[in-house]
């Protein structure tokens, strides 16, 4: 008797994409890599406080295990790539490309889930921060991808980049705004300031003179 396996639904495969999704934008190495190069970046909007935090976290982001697992599986791919095209040598994968493909990620995988979904991670991230912002009970259960979608086919229809308010209802495109004014830009700055840690250089400091004075494992 032959084992079969069982195809999945078209429901049971959104499920899995939401799942990875989730699992992505709650990843809190992922996190520290998109909010650090972010805080990096903007260095008149953080402060030199959060800098220094963000410096600490990037280089602590970057030697991780999911950092390391994005940088071989990068490497694999330009090595398969240039070894089909004839290249010779080893391809290189620095730092910058494992940001860029884990900043890329995320940013692909905010506009998978609903609204009311996103929001429950971003209120987890940044609640605690200031941010207090309701998503209407009408409006939880869009999906920015949906929408976007519906404008890239009226678009290609028209054989022109549409007006969204010409596609979506006042509601869609109230959900549209929703995600991409509020709740996209409320987890990067969440996570960014979560990453800044304006305590980071004392924290460090004062975990160097609490080690000096902890008991050794041979003390009684």
């Amino acid at each position: 008797m032959t084992n079969e396996k069982k195809e999945l639904t078209p429901e049971q495969i959104r499920e899995k994409q939401r799942e990875h999704a989730r699992l992505t934008l709650e990843n809190k190495v992922f996190q520290n890599v998109l909010g650090s190069n972010n805080t990096r970046s903007n260095p008149f909007l953080y402060g030199q406080l959060g800098i220094q935090g963000a410096e600490s976290s990037y280089l602590e982001a970057m030697n991780s295990k999911e950092a390391n697992e994005v940088r071989t599986r990068l490497y694999s791919t330009k090595k398969e790539q240039g070894d089909r095209l004839g290249v010779y040598g080893e391809p290189s994968v620095n730092n910058y490309d494992v940001s860029m493909d884990i900043i890329q990620q995320i940013e692909s995988n905010k506009h998978i889930l609903s609204l009311g979904e996103l929001e429950g991670i971003v209120k987890g991230i940044a609640g605690d921060l200031g941010y207090d912002f309701n998503v209407p009970n009408e409006l939880k259960d869009y999906v920015p991808k949906n929408l976007m979608e519906k404008i890239q086919i009226a678009s290609l229809k028209a054989g022109k980049v549409v007006d969204p308010k010409e596609v979506l209802s006042e509601q869609e495109f109230d959900a549209l705004s929703v995600y991409q004014g509020i709740l996209s830009q409320a987890y990067n700055r969440g996570v960014s300031l979560r990453t800044a840690n304006y305590f980071g250089d004392l924290n460090g400091l004062g975990k160097q003179i609490s080690e000096k004075y902890k008991p050794k494992e041979n003390e009684k």
